[in-house]
């Protein structure tokens, strides 16, 4: 309550502080373009709530990590059990994510990134890589497919902005610190006439703040663009990666008070993760082509190409898995727009996936397979078609009416061991999903929109097939339905950009996570639940003068998410758990961030994060204790030898808090905790030549 009355209060504050600032000169906040929902269009007018992370915002208070900028983003919770190890949840949906990211599609740069099995490996790209990200909140599957959760837009790292003329950029960033925390990046970009490349070379490393969390990662990625024509557009995505890192293990909250340190001990039936040499380890490749063609003035398409291969070991404290995925997608739309005789778009499009996989368990024997293997051959598919027509009837009216048709299917075959049951086809019914949006736009600072949207989203592979080797084909679809009411507010010529948006999703046939006595997880589909949510977000830039003698820049942003997510007709086991409170989402979370350059050339970013407790287990019976995780990133800027430079020195957890950044839901035998870094103090540099 406090943190609600203390967010209300400063937006008073704000009112009551217009008009005693001069105007200046800056870029105006509404005037931010989307592309979510094919819109391409100002945030202000588009009927979804959508949250933007600029590069600059990823990089503020983290010179390696994407976490914080995802955290400081109204309803979204990101979280790092271990270094490398991200989970994603938009709205809950980590509900059935005890690790990677699922239930939310990813896309970079119009390629589809998320495989055919639902999964996305989100780690395994490096923070400068990243030029920007769209986080569309609520189902969104009318025109990206599967996923309750939303979508995640991606676009890749641009040295130079869009600025349009010839360059020639080459950037060193470089950071270390506590914990054998390590990270490097080298970028290189060239624009020369119509063709443009970005080069990246990343190294990241820890020892991590627990025994056993070990973490290394390298990756290559290549960007490049050429315009052939005023008419013809094509993009090339290259990336590489290795990425190891260990998994320490949940603690019970006796080992997490005791020695919050340690990794998960072994017991009189189960050896320790250390023992095990529990970790992950994953080398992908990844090829993607997209080609944007103009082919009149009413007319273009954009089709894209992703493929990756990706080798993956997981030597688990009970098991080893190990696969093999090749992944390839295609995702293909027309656009017609007209003006004529008001403005309307119309999109039409499909997306097709296919992944193959080769799966091997076996059990573990200190961090080597004991020979006693099954193998699965596993096929997904999963396709759709959409539809999309925005038409604005009025000046101050926009309509957004979309729908797809989707089909999910799984063909499974064991290859080696028993049982050998030949090949099973599990596909599940095809789903349609429609979507109505609508803005209404009366005036120039203010929106208001409403939406109804479907939602669904099949078993993952992970889920279908978890690593201990069993086969859960009777799993079902989660869907569901959300409707949502929201107003922005833009004021002060676009230095404050305020936006609220109150919403429900119940969702259907809930798909949950849990945990044998040999704490192997399984999957069930276990009910439904309600989640009624309100999130607000402001951005206020107090000040902008780059000439000012003392302060030149001053910006604060606000997040605040209010859940009320609770179960509904929900069982598992026999045991009725209606009412509680869904498991691992926090009633609510709070963001402030706050941005300042003084004296020309040096700079001061804060942040902090608070968020309230979290049910631990279906029966609410346990709950990770509320934090407060305050980060902050002093430096100078300037030029040396005629090159921009840069130095920092970064602070993580600044107060020193004892927490869990990503725990555990539903563990067998109270392992629910895996607790986070201590203060963590970082000194960096970077050049641009």
């Amino acid at each position: 309550m406090k943190i609600r009355l203390l967010f209300f209060a400063f937006i008073l504050f704000v009112f009551q502080s217009f008009g005693q600032e001069k105007k200046d000169s800056v870029t105006s906040m509404e005037s931010i373009v989307v592309r979510g929902y094919e819109s391409n269009a100002k945030r202000i007018v588009v009927p979804a709530s959508i949250s933007t992370i600029s590069r600059t915002e990823l990089q503020r208070t983290s010179s390696y990590s994407i976490l914080p900028a995802f955290n400081a983003v109204a309803g979204v919770r990101m979280e790092e059990r271990s270094p490398g190890s991200y989970r994603l949840s938009i709205r809950g949906s980590l509900l059935r994510s005890p690790f990677g990211v699922r239930n939310v599609k990813v896309y970079m740069d119009d390629m589809v990134f998320t495989d055919a099995g639902g999964n996305a490996y989100l780690n395994l790209l490096d923070v400068n890589s990243i030029g920007g990200a769209e986080i569309i909140k609520g189902p969104a599957g009318s025109i990206y497919g599967a996923g309750t959760g939303g979508a995640l837009l991606l676009s890749g790292a641009s040295l130079s902005g869009q600025h349009q003329q010839d360059t020639s950029i080459f950037s060193i960033k470089a950071s270390a610190g506590r914990y054998g925390t390590f990270n490097e990046t080298i970028q290189y970009q060239l624009k020369q006439g119509a063709y443009s490349i970005n080069a990246l070379q990343g190294h990241a490393q820890s020892d991590g703040f627990r025994d056993q969390s070990r973490m290394r990662k390298d990756n290559l990625q290549l960007g490049l663009t050429i315009k052939g024509t005023d008419k013809v557009t094509t993009d090339l995505l290259l990336l590489l990666a290795d990425l190891s890192y260990q998994t320490p293990g949940g603690l019970n909250l006796v080992q997490f008070n005791a020695d919050p340190r340690q990794s998960r001990p072994a017991t009189s039936t189960i050896p320790s993760a250390r023992d095990q040499r529990a970790g992950i380890f994953n080398k992908t490749a990844m090829l993607g082509i997209s080609n944007s063609f103009i082919l009149s003035n009413h007319w273009k398409t954009v089709t894209s190409f992703s493929t990756s291969i990706t080798g993956f070991k997981n030597p688990f404290i009970t098991n080893f898995e190990k696969r093999k995925e090749a992944n390839l997608g295609i995702r293909s739309k027309f656009v017609y727009e007209t003006k004529l005789p008001f403005p309307i778009q119309w999109v039409n499009g499909v997306e097709v996936q296919r992944g193959d996989y080769t799966i091997d368990s076996s059990g573990n024997n200190k961090g080597v397979s004991d020979g006693k293997m099954v193998r699965d051959l596993v096929v997904a598919r999963q396709q759709f078609l959409f539809s999309q027509l925005s038409v604005h009837p009025l000046a101050f009216i926009q309509v957004q009416a979309g729908i797809s048709v989707n089909s999910f299917n799984y063909a499974i075959e064991r290859s080696v061991g028993l049982p050998a049951i030949g090949k099973k086809n599990i596909a599940f019914d095809a789903q349609v999903l429609p979507r109505f949006a609508l803005t209404l736009h009366p005036f120039k600072a203010i929106a208001f929109y409403g939406q109804l949207s479907k939602g669904y989203s099949s078993p993952t592979l992970a889920e279908i097939r978890p690593s201990a080797g069993g086969l859960y084909a009777g799993l079902q679809a989660e869907y569901g339905l959300n409707k949502e009411l929201g107003m922005k507010l833009s004021a002060d010529q676009g230095r404050f950009f305020f936006t609220a948006t109150v919403f429900q999703f119940d969702l259907k046939d809930a798909i949950v996570r849990q945990v044998n006595a040999a704490g192997a997880e399984y999957f069930v589909n276990a009910g439904t639940a309600v989640q009624k949510g309100i999130e607000a977000e402001l951005s206020w830039l107090l000040l902008n003068k780059p000439k000012g003698k003392f302060l030149q820049l001053l910006k604060m942003t606000h997040a605040l998410t209010i859940n009320d997510f609770r179960f509904g007709t929900y069982t598992v086991a026999n045991i009725s758990h209606e009412g509680k409170k869904m498991t691992g989402v926090p009633n609510e979370v709070y963001n402030l961030s706050v941005q300042s350059s003084f004296f020309q050339h040096y700079f001061c970013n804060i942040n902090l994060n608070y968020a309230g407790k979290i049910p631990l287990n279906d029966a609410n019976t346990f709950y990770a204790q509320a934090y407060r995780l305050w980060q902050g990133k002093l430096g100078w800027k300037g030029t040396v030898a005629k090159k921009q430079a840069e130095l920092f020195v970064l602070v993580d957890n600044l107060g020193d808090a004892v927490y869990s950044l990503g725990n555990d839901i539903n563990a067998f035998g109270g392992r629910y905790y895996n607790p986070a870094a201590a203060r963590n103090l970082q000194v960096g540099c970077s050049v641009m030549l």
